[in-house]
Formats: structure tokens, C-alpha cells, sequence
């Protein structure tokens, strides 16, 4: 009785890793079938099987190789274990090799596979894939049909030169050729239909078995096809095409016996066993921690909101004024988001307060007089190491803080320092202690058209301003006369004041020198502004989302102005406001100056935050609010206006 070689599936670390992408950027809770290829090596020798061999290029086909035979197939991912188990039943298994050979049956009896006898060989891969543990289950059908049944095979010499079968196929790719041995020639299999006598040609299949004495299960639905095409026919020649090695097999049956008088479709093998693989470990650590973390963004994605953008999260950049209580939550926050692009700036170091209240600081930081921001690097990369975490030591020039001409060298670089880093950043975060260290960064921002977001506690208030973008001289096209303010409209931290910041640090009693608040309180108003950028940067035009409560704002719902929380009552509002133009920080005034003077304005600022006021003439307005003089007359009491 003729033997033929079985197969083996081999689906290595790459393939499975190229498996997760496309299951999370493409296929999503897509399990229809997706087409695969593998290429079968024909220079295998000395095993008792054929390797189906699957990595990372299986997923399109390839250009051609002259020692293998690609072949296609399809794979069947299904989503939950509990449907695989369902499709590995044997009432399942049975009916999809059932579907498989009928296909490869109807290829035979409609005689198309003389025009393509790539569609005699197939396979199918039914699997599970867990992405988040990197455990996988599958299991392989090759269909070989049972036609003719129990054939008998003798293998003789070959009768003809290997090097010109060999020459041939490296110029078609042809899996099945004839050999004419009158001409000796090798010609394309559709010549077989016309032939009269199976001794005159030679059926040569690229064959991917490693046995020396049996041929590959590919060469059974060849013979099959062999014997439908010729019924009268008793037995037929088949070389065994291999790079070097190949063999020549005589395969016979007697006449007519098995004739499908009625079309049906023969019995098929082709099952593998149950494969099951544990990759934990030989996937990078690192990069399993990242697909698992961007799996859970995708599933948002597939389930809840289809159009997310998660795009505009990964490639953000961001930095945060401020390594504190405020700006460890921000970090951690944004990250989960998917920002991988975090930087800090602070100049403080870390103390034995902090570690319980500031997320990424513990006891060795403050025992050792870290700084902040370089710990807050530290903690990100060992959370998540595929971050890209900077820190930055650097002091803020604020208002009201004197200099001395000797440290003028450093204000310069300091002031140079900080604008480049607000120029290489999308959004930026204030969460500085004091109120004058956010306006330098207001202005830098407002400039350079940044997304600024300033977070601030009190012992049981919170505040959220979102700054306007831009300068308001950049504003004249919107529409003003919309309900929602405009981005470029909106009111920055320090709009509101009619008076320049000033130093808030010097005589401060102890109670005074560090933010007391609600332990919960930082978390919560970190929370909020992580999610009020999320939101901004799911409207069409991030840079142009107006300050709005209505839900279908962006795909996350409304974008308000500012989110001011009362903790005592529970309570949050969500005022809109409309940019002051004589603003210490954000007015074109203000950008015009520090434009032109650069450092030096800063310089100004710190020795005399009045400075500001005589910029933007506030001083002026000041003057003549002090100057209205209300004279009430005596017999007009106030109950009577």
C-alpha cells in the first residue's frame, strides 16, 4: 500500500507576535477567516514528516523562492476559548474537513485544477490566541482525500535528468507539470487532459517530503485528480520533486473501482493533533508589557468607540511643570492613555512628606535627597519601561523673585532652557506650587501655540483651567458670535487678575510653605485634567475645540473651560470665560514684549512684577477705577434704589 508523508505545523514566536498586532490594530473582534501562506522547504531530509512552517511574512505571499512551495491557506481566530473548544468538537472538525474537501473536490471535477493546480493544496488553522497572557491553542487541517482508496506504490530510478525538472520549476513555480518522455520536455499539467497512455508522460509535483522512499500528502490529491480526470486509467507516474534526492513512484488502483458514479465526495484525512503554546517567556518582557497595555486601549476602541483616534495618545508628547503631588498623577494618568513621551521640570528635591502623598516617590528618594523630577523619571521607566521618561532640574524665573546681576548668565539659559522645551512639546501640564511660577510657561505657551492645562489645590477645592491657544490677534476668523467660547478665546490662569503675580513665597509660616490639602483631592483633580486632554484631543481639530458641555463635542464627550471643585460639598462647576486682552500672562501685549526682549523682559519681571501692569496698562485701569468718585446723597437711603 502506497505511505505518504504526513505534515507538522511549526508556528514560531514571530508569527504569534505578528498575530497580536494584527488582532489588535486590524482584525479586532473581527473571526472571519484571514488568508495566510506558508512556504514548504523542498530540501528537508531525514524525517518522518512535512514541516508547515508559519513566521511574521506568512500573512502575504511570497515573491518565489526556487527550494519551496508556497501554499495558502487560512486562519480561523477565534475570539474567547469557549468558541475554539466549540470549533474543536469532532462533530466540528469533522464538518470543516468535510467543507475543505469539498472545495478541493470541486476543483478536481471541474477540471480547474489544470489551470491552477495550486488549488489541489490547502490548509486551514483554527486557534485561540490569549494576548494578554501569551498563551496560544491551535490546531491544523491539511485535507488529502481518500481517492483512489488504498493505491500501491513502487518506486523505481529516475528515468530522467533531475536538473531540467528542477530548471523548469524555478522558471514557473508550477506545484504540478508533465514531463513528455517522447520530447523530453517538461510541459504545463493542463497537456494531461489529452493524454492517451499513462506511460508516455511523467506527473512531477513539487513535493516538500523528507523521506527518501515515500512522497508527500500533497501528492495524494494529485493522484486523485489524476484518476477522476482518466477513469480508464490503472495507474499513473509521479516524480517527486525535491532540490536534490527526487524519486520516482508508480502509483496504481484497479480500473473504474472507485468511480464516483454519483459525484460525491470521497473520504478526507488531515487533521493534526491538539498544539497548545506558552510564549510568556519567550517574548521580550518589555515589549509583552506593551502590547498587553495597548491592547487594553484597543479593546476600548473595538467595544465602546469604534472612531477613537488612539493615535493622537502615542504620539503626544508632553511635559509637566512640576514633579509634585499634581504632576506624578498627570504622569501617571496620561501614560494609560498612551502617551509614551513624558517629560518633567522641577527644581525641588524629595522629602519625607512626599513618598505617601506623591505616587511616584518612596522612603530611599527622600533618605537620599533625590530630585524630584529625575525620581519621577526613575518610577515611570521601572512601571513601564517602554516609556520615554526625561527630567529636567531647572528653576522657573517668576515674578517678584529678585535676581543679582551675577545670576543673570543663568536666568538666560534657564529662560532659553524652558522655552525649547515648550516649543518640543505638544501639551503642557502646569502643576507648579505657586502662582507666579506659572506665568512664564503661560506666556511661552500662549506663544508657541501649545495646549496648556493649569491644575491647582486648595484644602478642599481644585481648579482646571484649559488655556486659550494662541495669540488673541491670531482669533479674528473664528466665530465670536458662537454660543461655545473659541479655543483661542479662552481665558488663561491668570486672566481673571487685575494685579501682576508676585513673590507668594517670602514670610510664609509653616502651615503656609507646602499645599495642604485633602489627601484624595490631588487625585481627583489630576483625574480630571487627564481626561479633559483626552477629550480635547478626540475633537476634530484639537487645537480648535471650543470650551462646550454638549456630549457630542468630541468622541468623548464635552470639553469644558475650567473645572472648579468644592470637596466640602461635593460639588464641580464649569465656568466659561473669555480672555482678559490686558492679561499679565497670555496678552498680546505681554507676547510682544517678551518676543522682543526675550530674558531680559523675564529679568524685569522678577525685580518688579508692577512691570507687567505698566505693559499691558493696568496700572492706567487701575487708576481710574481709583478715580470714580461716588457721592451718594443723604436723603436717598439704599432700601429705596
Amino acid at each position: 500500500m502506497a505511505t505518504f508523508v504526513p505534515f507538522k505545523t511549526y508556528l514560531d514566536t514571530p508569527f504569534w507576535r505578528e498575530v497580536n498586532k494584527r488582532k489588535r490594530d486590524e482584525w479586532k473582534l473581527d473571526d472571519t477567516p484571514k488568508p495566510i501562506f506558508s512556504q514548504l522547504s523542498l530540501c528537508e531530509r531525514n524525517s518522518d514528516h512535512c514541516r508547515l512552517s508559519l513566521s511574521h511574512d506568512s500573512f502575504k505571499p511570497s515573491n518565489g523562492n526556487p527550494n519551496e512551495l508556497s501554499i495558502s491557506g487560512n486562519l480561523m481566530l477565534y475570539n474567547t476559548r469557549e468558541k475554539f473548544k466549540e470549533a474543536a468538537t469532532a462533530k466540528s472538525l469533522e464538518e470543516l474537513m468535510k467543507t475543505e474537501a469539498t472545495k478541493i473536490w470541486d476543483v478536481i471535477t471541474t477540471k480547474t485544477w489544470l489551470q491552477n493546480p495550486h488549488l489541489l493544496s490547502s490548509f486551514t488553522i483554527i486557534a485561540f490566541a490569549d494576548l494578554k497572557k501569551f498563551h496560544y491553542i491551535y490546531k491544523t487541517c491539511i485535507p488529502s482525500l481518500k481517492y483512489p482508496k488504498n493505491p500501491e506504490q513502487e518506486i523505481s530510478s529516475l528515468s530522467t535528468d533531475e536538473s531540467s525538472l528542477l530548471t523548469y520549476y524555478k522558471q514557473t513555480f508550477a506545484p504540478v507539470f508533465l514531463f513528455s518522455k517522447s520530447s523530453q520536455k517538461a510541459l504545463e499539467i493542463a497537456h494531461l487532459e489529452r493524454q492517451v497512455n499513462p506511460d508516455d508522460v511523467l506527473i512531477v509535483v513539487a513535493d516538500p517530503s523528507p523521506n527518501p522512499s515515500s512522497a508527500g500528502r500533497l501528492v495524494k490529491n494529485v493522484v486523485a485528480a489524476v484518476a477522476y480526470l482518466h477513469p480508464t486509467w490503472n495507474h499513473c507516474n509521479v516524480i517527486s520533486l525535491r532540490s536534490s534526492g527526487s524519486i520516482e513512484i508508480k502509483y496504481s488502483w484497479p480500473a473504474n473501482a472507485d468511480a464516483v458514479v454519483q459525484n460525491l465526495v470521497p473520504q478526507c484525512s488531515g487533521w493534526e493533533q491538539h498544539y497548545s503554546a506558552d510564549l510568556s517567556k519567550q517574548f521580550d518582557p518589555k515589549i509583552m508589557m506593551e502590547e498587553a497595555v495597548n491592547l487594553n486601549l484597543s479593546l476600548i476602541k473595538w467595544r465602546l468607540n469604534p472612531d477613537l483616534k488612539l493615535e493622537r495618545y502615542s504620539t503626544l508628547k508632553v511635559l509637566i511643570l512640576g514633579a509634585g503631588t499634581i504632576g506624578c498623577n498627570l504622569a501617571r494618568g496620561i501614560m494609560a492613555w498612551g502617551v509614551r513621551h513624558i517629560s518633567f521640570v522641577d527644581n525641588s528635591f524629595v522629602s519625607y512628606s512626599n513618598p505617601v502623598r506623591q505616587s511616584l516617590s518612596k522612603f530611599e528618594d527622600a533618605l537620599n535627597g533625590r530630585g524630584k523630577a529625575e525620581t519621577a523619571v526613575d518610577a515611570l521607566k521601572e512601571i513601564f519601561p517602554s516609556v520615554q521618561a526625561f527630567g529636567y532640574q531647572l528653576t522657573v524665573p517668576m515674578p517678584g523673585h529678585t535676581i543679582d546681576e551675577k545670576d543673570e548668565e543663568q536666568l538666560e539659559k534657564d529662560v532659553r532652557q524652558l522655552e525649547e522645551l515648550i516649543k518640543n512639546h505638544d501639551v503642557v501640564f502646569l502643576a507648579l506650587d505657586s502662582r507666579e511660577a506659572r506665568w512664564l510657561p503661560t506666556v511661552m505657551a500662549s506663544i508657541h501655540r501649545k495646549i496648556a492645562i493649569s491644575v491647582a489645590i486648595g484644602f478642599d477645592t481644585y481648579v482646571i483651567i484649559r488655556h486659550g491657544i494662541g495669540l488673541r490677534k491670531d482669533s479674528s476668523s473664528e466665530d465670536v458670535n458662537s454660543e461655545a467660547v473659541p479655543y483661542s478665546q479662552l481665558s488663561c490662569y491668570f486672566c481673571s487678575d487685575v494685579t501682576a503675580p508676585g513673590n507668594s513665597t517670602s514670610d510664609r509660616t509653616l502651615d503656609q510653605q507646602c499645599t495642604v490639602s485633602r489627601s484624595g483631592l490631588s487625585m481627583i483633580a489630576s483625574g480630571f485634567a487627564v481626561e479633559l486632554l483626552a477629550s480635547v484631543l478626540q475633537h476634530p481639530d484639537p487645537l480648535a475645540a471650543p470650551a462646550s458641555l454638549d456630549d457630542n463635542t468630541t468622541l468623548l464627550g464635552a470639553v469644558p473651560h475650567q473645572i472648579r471643585g468644592f470637596l466640602h460639598r461635593f460639588q464641580q462647576i464649569h465656568p466659561s470665560v473669555k480672555r482678559f486682552e490686558k492679561c499679565v500672562a497670555c496678552g498680546d501685549l505681554i507676547a510682544d514684549r517678551f518676543q522682543k526682549n526675550g530674558w531680559k523682559f523675564v529679568r524685569d519681571v522678577m525685580n518688579s512684577p508692577k512691570h507687567l501692569e505698566e505693559v499691558t496698562g493696568l496700572d492706567e485701569l487701575q487708576e481710574s477705577v481709583e478715580a470714580i468718585d461716588i457721592d451718594f446723597d443723604d436723603d436717598e437711603s439704599v432700601a429705596s434704589v
